[in-house]
């Protein structure tokens, strides 16, 4: 009778589509420059639309509170756009291959991450200070016709409460894939020292 293999041998040594060779190199950096390109352009399609919206608050909103918050998460949104192609644009992979190409892929992964690991502080923060601004104005300069105070109150917290819950939730995905990005790099980096 022929002896079986180990099964946890098996499963160490088996391939999977994430192991990194010198191979498939190009392959996953051109599709993780596609990737931020895309991811770019959703935004900056983001920033226009916050732009066009809060646009016409400044217009038809009534207050000077809630004009200066939506005037001022237009600033946000333009700032944002001008961080992210500061920070995190994609890039040309360049032609070739072996250790070049793979420093190449490391350097972009690394600079992808650090822009995931700040993003509290270009993406998150510069729309607080016009979302505010505007929670207030709500609160003290206009409420909605034919609707109790208290009702409109309760109306205005949720609300922050959800803005707040969703910056959060877009803090917390950016964090998991600046660990997925580190995974990535690692890899990259065993890849080398072997």
């Amino acid at each position: 009778m022929a002896e079986r293999p180990d099964i946890k041998t098996l499963w160490r040594n088996q391939k999977t589509e994430d192991t990194v060779t010198l191979e498939n190199i190009h392959e996953k950096a051109g599709k993780f420059q596609r990737r931020i390109h895309n991811r770019n352009r959703r935004e900056y399609i983001g920033v226009v639309i916050v732009v066009l919206v809060f646009g016409w608050y400044v217009w038809a909103l009534p207050g000077w509170m809630t004009k200066a918050g939506s005037a001022l998460a237009i600033v946000a949104a333009l700032f944002v756009a001008w961080q992210l192609h500061r920070r995190a644009p994609a890039r040309k992979v360049p032609d070739g291959s072996g250790m070049g190409l793979v420093d190449f892929h490391r350097r972009e992964l690394v600079r992808q991450r650090d822009a995931l690991r700040s993003i509290w502080l270009w993406y998150i923060l510069p729309f607080m200070p016009g979302i505010m601004l505007m929670m207030l104005g709500r609160w003290f300069q206009f409420h909605a016709a034919g609707r109790p105070l208290d009702l409109d109150h309760l109306i205005i917290v949720l609300c922050t409460v959800i803005v707040a819950l969703v910056f959060g939730i877009v803090w917390l995905l950016n964090v998991l894939g600046a660990a997925r990005l580190q995974r990535k790099i690692d890899d990259l980096d065993k890849l080398k020292s072997e």
